[in-house]
Parts: structure tokens; sequence; C-alpha cells
């Protein structure tokens, strides 16, 4: 326990400092803070600029207005207003106003003059404000929320949910470095490559030197060139022996430094600084393997939900969650959400060698996104990807989540399976990634593997690994699984029976217990992954009258259930070392 407090104790630090160096850059100005607020699905957008937005509400951004006792049920459109000044010395500069995320569809004025809109609740996006903004007076930036679109058993909190930033940069910028850095075990060599992506907003072409220096490791430049108003990629590829270096993996996440320039006649003009770790996470025959080791995995489902934070939740909370699940559970791999997971999560689990999928939010019978090359599903696996493409922790990318065909298709249960649309998205999407990140592993988290799904009706042939949801007897289903689709390995990405219910003494199902114990001889389960560590709010059917699905493990405030301790005996229960076939 006292290595768990010291950790805490570094990483909340790290974790401030990180925060304070951000925002005394000349280049970057917070806009959170108090922002007006009227709630809304009656004004027009030609009212609202007419109003005195003096005489609105306020709310804190980043946020979420549901957190508010007057807005807890709001569903709609919640317009947000800040004034803000730019300094005078950023003329001649590039300037952008980004916002990290905003639930679900945005619209974004300034000034009173539309920038544009973004559909997608949980990744980045920006807009270029140069010949729009005032320099030295003041600017009205407006932006409209709306959380009506809704997927899945989550709620769908409201608002402005991430930082807002300006940014100021020169005419070239660095958009984005990407490293890869796989470990060969038989030449016993790292193989690198650093992705750079810059943009010129400039009237003319730019040639810069790009300079990177991966500390205690390794420096290098690429020269490049980018026509006007364009942007371009170029690549650097490099070798170290395996020796030099130390991965990454659960119990000693060793992290790197990666700090690039751009510089133009000599003169920097934009720099980039990322962490990444060493490491290679593959699947072999029925089984996986970090860093040439075979290794079988557990963990919880953590849903992004705090009765006082919403989604937007802060570092403590995420950090304190985090290290529970990791060190007092001894949890190391999860499909944590069915979303693109917060910025403060994922530096977590990079620090403390933590296993994550990701995935997008297409989920269920109903989803209307699902169908084959769906641009706005690309759109939100490649801001994902883009974003969070350094991370060590992020070990695989998951398309959606139990597709299948809706009640009014099929009645029974047991006789469903994906249609050809869902199927057909499924595998244009596991293509996608394997375009945008042939590094990571891609998956698609299953419903319908054990029963009716096929070969030909179930994205079986592109995913490296089977995730698969157990609401029933878990061992029986991933046998049949296992059966319709050999070779890879299953891991139950969620397991559960029912709701446990929200007391202190709630515990598991004693038909769950036995299905978890029962699963460890199962040599082609790598791993399974309970649903769910926390009581998250909901209104969706089957939710009890306390407003929160009961599933946790711990309640929503984080008190600890009796099913706490039990999961905690199961998983030391489980041996981490891989069965074999021969070991039955």
């Amino acid at each position: 326990m006292k290595k768990v407090i010291i950790i805490f104790l570094f990483l909340l630090t790290v974790l401030s400092c990180a925060k304070t160096e951000s925002n005394i850059e000349v280049k970057n100005i917070s806009l959170n803070g108090t922002w007006q607020f009227l709630a809304s699905n009656d004004v027009s957008e030609e009212d609202v600029f007419k109003a005195s937005f003096t005489k609105w509400d306020t709310l804190q951004v980043p946020g979420n207005w549901d957190t508010r006792e007057r807005y807890s049920e709001y569903v709609g459109k919640g317009y947000y207003q800040k004034e803000f000044s730019v300094p005078k010395n950023w003329k001649n500069k590039q300037i952008r106003v980004k916002f990290d995320a905003v639930y679900e569809t945005a619209k974004v004025w300034l000034n009173g003059q539309l920038l544009g809109e973004h559909v997608g609740g949980y990744t980045p996006f920006e807009f270029n404000i140069t010949d729009k903004v005032n320099l030295g007076t003041s600017n009205s930036v407006v932006v409209m929320a709306d959380n009506t679109y809704k997927r899945g058993a989550w709620w769908a909190w409201g608002g402005i949910s991430r930082d807002v930033t300006l940014i100021a940069d020169e005419d070239v910028r660095l958009v984005y470095q990407h490293i890869t850095s796989i470990p060969d075990f038989e030449k016993q060599i790292v193989e690198f490559t650093i992705k750079y992506k810059i943009e010129n907003n400039g009237n003319t072409s730019a040639s810069a030197n790009i300079n990177s220096e991966i500390v205690g490791i390794h420096k290098d430049s690429v020269s490049v060139t980018i026509e006007k108003a364009s942007e371009s990629v170029s690549y650097l590829n490099f070798e170290k022996p395996l020796s030099d270096v130390k991965l990454w993996d659960f119990n000693s996440p060793n992290l790197y430094e990666l700090n690039s320039s751009i510089a133009i006649h000599d003169k920097e003009v934009d720099s980039a600084s990322d962490k990444f770790g060493i490491r290679k996470f593959e699947v072999k025959g029925e089984q996986f393997y970090l860093n040439n080791e075979a290794v079988r995995m557990n963990g919880v489902n953590r849903v992004h939900d705090h009765p006082v934070y919403g989604n937007t939740e802060p570092d403590h909370l995420v950090l304190k969650d985090m290290l529970d699940i990791k060190y007092n559970l001894g949890c190391n791999f999860s499909r944590l959400m069915h979303a693109p997971l917060s910025k403060n999560l994922l530096k977590i689990c990079d620090s403390i060698g933590f296993l994550l999928v990701e995935e997008i939010p297409v989920w269920g019978d109903d989803d209307v996104q699902a169908f084959p090359n769906n641009p706005l599903t690309k759109q939100w696996l490649g801001d994902m990807i883009e974003r969070d493409y350094n991370h060590p922790s992020v070990v695989a990318w998951s398309v959606g989540n139990e597709l299948r065909e809706n009640d009014s298709i099929t009645a029974t249960w047991p006789e469903k399976k994906m249609t050809k649309n869902q199927y057909e998205y499924a595998n244009s999407m596991l293509d996608y990634v394997g375009k945008l990140d042939p590094s990571r592993l891609k998956t698609y988290v299953t419903i319908t593997s054990y029963r009716k799904g096929e070969i030909g009706s179930e994205p079986y042939e592109k995913v490296d690994f089977i995730s698969m949801n157990s609401y029933g007897p878990a061992p029986k289903l991933a046998k049949m699984t296992n059966e319709k689709f050999p070779g890879k390995p299953i891991f139950i990405s969620e397991i559960g029976l029912k709701q446990i219910g929200g007391a202190d003494d709630a515990k598991l199902p004693d038909d769950l217990v036995q299905y978890i114990k029962d699963l460890k001889d199962l040599p082609y389960v790598a791993g399974l992954s309970i649903w769910s560590y926390n009581d998250y709010r909901s209104n969706y059917r089957g939710t009890p009258e306390s407003g929160y699905r009961e599933w946790g493990i711990v309640n929503e405030n984080r008190g600890i259930k009796k099913a706490y301790n039990q999961l905690k005996e199961l998983y030391a229960y489980w041996d981490l070392k891989p069965l074999t076939k021969n070991d039955k």
C-alpha cells in the first residue's frame, strides 16, 4: 500500500507540473474557466446573438451541464459564450481555437461568424481564426453543444467536457509526430520510424529542417519542402541495438521522450515533445505476447462517470481509480470504455504499465452509423488514432461493440447475428485501421459469435484477436466461439450476469464466480474483463430507481462493495502464465 501511495503522489505531481508548464507557454492561452450558459431548444440562432450574454447563467469549462441540479435531466442544445482577448504580439501568427471535446454535436461562432461544425463527442477539433479574430480588443466565441445523440447505456453527458485553448503558430507548424518503435527479437534490434505531419499556411513554399532527439538514445534530422497552403508528411527511419534500450511492460513502464523542432533558415518555428514506450504486443496462435513473452491478462471496464464531475474527470479521480485497478485489484488490460479515452487517463496508463484497447462509440442493434465505409466513423477513428498514436498503453483499436440484428428482425437472442450492413461496416473499418496504424492490433467486440454468427457473417478474418462479451455461461460460450472461429486468442472484453446492486454487501453472482474460475482452464482465453469497476448514471432500460446502473464492484462514489474483494481474490486465483493445450 505504501508503494501505491508513493506512485500516486509522484504521478499527481507529474500531471500538475505538466499542466503548469503548458499554461506558461506564450503560444497557448487557456479559455477554460467561467462561461455564460443558456439551455434552450427553442431559441433561434439569430436570437442567441441578439441576447445579453451577461443575463445568462454561468458554467465552468471544462465540465458537463448535467452535473448541475437545474440541468441534470436536460437534453438538447446548450449555448456557451465567452469574451477573450488576443495579445497584439500575435500579429502575423496563425491563430487557432482548439476544443479537446464537446458532446456531441457542436457549432462554433466567433464574433457572430460561423466557424464550422463538429460531430463526435470525445475527440478534438479546431478552427483557424487568423483572419477573423480581433487583435488587442475583445472577441466573443459562442459554442452550441447538443447532447441529443446517444449510444449505449452510459449517460450522454452534455457540454464542453474538455479543455479549450487558443494557439498561435508561425506559418509552418508541426501538426504531429508519430513514433513507432518495434523490437525485433530475432535480429536483436529496435526499428524506429518517426512520421511528421507538417502544415504550411504561408503564401510561399518553405524548406525546413526537422531536428529530433530521443533523449538518451538518438539524434537525427530530415529536410523537407512544404508547398504553400498545403500539408506534407515526412519520415525518419533508423535502428538501434535492443540492448541499448529499456522496454515498456507491465512492471517496468519505461518511457522515453521524443523532442523535435522545425527550423527555417536556422530559426526554430515550432517544436513538439511526446513520451513513448518501446514494446511489442502481438498475437501468436491463440495467445497474446508482450515483448516476446506469452501473457494472460485480466481487467475491469471503467465508465467515465462520476456524480460530481460527470465525464470531465479530474486528474486525482482518474489516478486514484487506475492505481486501485492496477495495484489493488491486480488488473493489467482492458477495453475500459466504448469511446475514446481522456488524455489524463492515457498518460496514467502509460506511466503504470496498464494495457488498453480503445474503441469508437458504435454500439448495439440500432446504431445508424453501422454501414460500410461510413465517413463519420472513419473521422472518429482517424481523430482518435492521430491523437493517441504515441501512447504505449494503447495496444489495439476496436471499431465497435455488440452490433446485431434488432428485435424487430429476430426476437430471440440465441438466433441473433450481425446484419449484412453491420458486417460490412466492421470489415471496412478494420481495413481502415490497418491503413492508419499497422503497428497495433485490431479487433471488434462481438456478442453474436456464439449465437448465429458464422464465417462470412462475423468479422473473423480481419481481426487479430476475438473480443467477446458474455452475459451468460462464459466458458460454454467461449468454447462455442473457439470451435467456430479457431486459431485466434479470445479476450472476454465484458463478463457479467446481472446488476449486482448498489449496497455495500452487494456481491458477484455465484455462477459468475464459477465461470471466472472455469475460464482459467481454457488455453485460448487470453484474458477477461468484468463489467464494471464503477456504477454509472444511466437512463437505459433496466436502470434501477437510483438512476445508476449497479454493475460496479464500487458504487458511483467509489465506495467498495463486497464484490470488490471477491474479484480481488478471483484475480489472485488466476494464473497469468498462459496455458497450452498440453496443460489441460
